[in-house]
C-alpha cells in the first residue's frame, strides 16, 4: 500500500494539524494559562518557535533519506534492533495518545451530553470508528481529514469570533504573566505540545519527495501555531487569571458564552459535534500509526489481523486510570513534559547516526 498510495500536501497537513490542534478542545488553553498566567499567548509563541527550530533541523538532516520513514532511518542507523526499539517507542507513544484522548473525550462527552450513559457505552463509539478507520487504511483517513479539518477549523473560528464582545485585553496584564523563568525556562519542555509532529516522519513514504515533506511540515506547523496562539489569547482575555485555571473544558466554557438573540442560545451543543469529529479523527490516526509501527518494526506482511486485538487492548487500558483527573495528571505532568525527547531529540540523533554511516562506504572507496 505504501508504494501505491501518494498523499497531497494538504491531506498530510490536515492530518498533522488535527493531531496537534485537537488538544485545544481538551485542555491546552488551561495548560498555557497554568504555565504562563496572563502571558499564555507569549508562552505559546515561545514553544512554537522551539518547535519550528526543531523541525527545521530535522528536515535538513532528512534530505538524503527521501521517501524513507523514521523506522527505515532507525534501521539504517542501528540495524534491526534499532528499527524494533524505535518502533516500540512509537507504539507506546501513539498508544498513550489514543488511550488518554479516548478516555478524556469520552469523559467530557458524558459530562456534557450523555450524562446517564455508562462510560463504556460512550467509548464504544470511538472503538467502532477507529476499527473502521484502520480497516479503510491511510488513503481513506487522509481524504477524510482533507474534507473534515476545514469544517472543524471553521467551527473553531466561529467560537472565537462569537465571544469577541467578552474579550478584555486588560486581562492580559501583567504582560509577562508568571515571569520570565516560568515561561522561558520551565516552559521549554512544553514544546511537547507539538509531539504529534513525530507522525509526519511516518508519512514520508506517502509524500515521496523531501520537498513535499518540508512543505507539509511548515504548513501544518504554521496553521497549528495560529490556532494554538488564538486559543490561548482568547481564553485568557475572556477569563481573567487565576479564574482561567478553574475551567475543566476551556473551549466549552467559551462556547457557552455565545448568544445570538433570544432564539439562538446554548450554542455549545452545536460545537459538540465539531469536538467529537476532531477526537474521532485524532484517535483513528493514532490507532493506525500503532498498527503501522508494529507491522514495520516486526516486518509483518499484514496489519489487519491486529486491528481487533489492539482495539480491545486500547479500550481496556483506557479504563486503568481511576478517574478523569488522573488521566489529565499523567498527560500534562508526565507525557507533555518528556515526549519532546521522542518527537525531536530521537529523530535528530537517528538522522545524524544514519548520515554518518551513509558516508563511511564513500570514504573507504576514496581511500582504495
Amino acid at each position: 500500500m505504501k508504494k501505491k498510495t501518494i498523499f497531497g500536501n494538504w491531506e498530510a497537513s490536515a492530518i498533522i494539524i488535527n493531531l496537534i490542534c485537537t488538544k485545544i478542545f481538551l485542555n491546552y488553553p488551561r495548560l498555557a494559562a497554568e504555565q504562563g498566567g496572563t502571558a499564555a499567548w507569549i508562552f505559546t509563541i515561545y514553544i512554537s518557535v522551539l518547535a519550528l527550530v526543531g523541525f527545521t533541523v530535522i528536515q535538513a538532516l532528512y534530505k538524503p533519506f527521501e521517501g524513507k520513514d523514521l523506522l527505515d532511518v532507525a534501521e539504517l542507523a542501528a540495524g534491526n534492533p534499532g528499527r524494533i526499539i524505535v518502533g516500540l517507542v512509537i507504539i507506546f507513544s501513539a498508544g498513550w495518545c489514543a488511550t488518554a484522548y479516548m478516555r478524556v473525550f469520552s469523559e467530557n462527552i458524558k459530562l456534557i451530553a450523555l450524562t446517564t450513559s455508562p462510560l463504556s457505552f460512550v467509548e464504544l463509539f470511538f472503538i467502532v470508528c477507529l476499527v473502521v478507520g484502520a480497516y479503510l487504511g491511510t488513503e481513506a483517513l487522509s481524504r477524510l481529514h482533507a474534507f473534515s479539518v476545514s469544517f472543524i477549523a471553521s467551527g473553531y473560528l466561529l467560537i472565537m469570533v462569537g465571544v469577541v464582545n467578552y474579550i478584555d485585553f486588560g486581562n492580559l496584564l501583567p504582560i509577562l504573566g508568571n515571569g520570565v523563568n516560568e515561561i522561558f525556562i520551565n516552559g521549554a519542555p512544553r514544546v511537547s505540545v507539538f509531539f504529534e509532529m513525530l507522525f509526519l516522519f511516518l508519512l514520508t513514504p506517502f509524500l515521496k519527495r523531501h520537498g513535499n515533506m518540508k512543505a507539509t511540515g511548515y504548513w501544518s506547523l504554521g496553521f497549528s501555531i495560529f490556532f494554538l496562539v488564538l486559543s490561548a489569547l482568547v481564553y485568557t482575555s475572556v477569563f481573567p487569571y487565576p479564574s482561567s485555571l478553574e475551567r475543566t473544558i476551556p473551549i466549552f466554557h467559551i462556547a457557552r458564552l455565545i448568544k445570538l438573540g433570544r432564539f439562538f442560545q446554548r450554542m455549545e451543543s452545536v460545537f459538540l459535534f465539531i469536538w467529537a469529529a476532531a477526537a474521532l479523527l485524532y484517535i483513528s490516526v493514532c490507532f493506525y500509526f500503532i498498527l503501522f509501527a508494529f507491522q514495520k518494526a516486526f516486518q509483518l506482511d499484514y496489519y489487519k489481523p491486529l486491528i481487533i486485538p489492539f482495539a480491545i487492548i486500547i479500550m481496556a487500558v483506557s479504563f486503568i486510570p481511576t478517574d478523569f483527573t488522573e488521566v489529565i495528571i499523567y498527560e500534562v505532568n508526565i507525557f507533555r513534559n518528556w515526549s519532546w525527547i521522542v518527537a525531536f531529540v530521537m529523530p535528530i540523533l537517528l538522522l545524524i547516526i544514519a548520515r554518518l554511516k551513509k558516508k563511511k562506504p564513500a570514504r573507504k572507496g576514496q581511500a582504495a
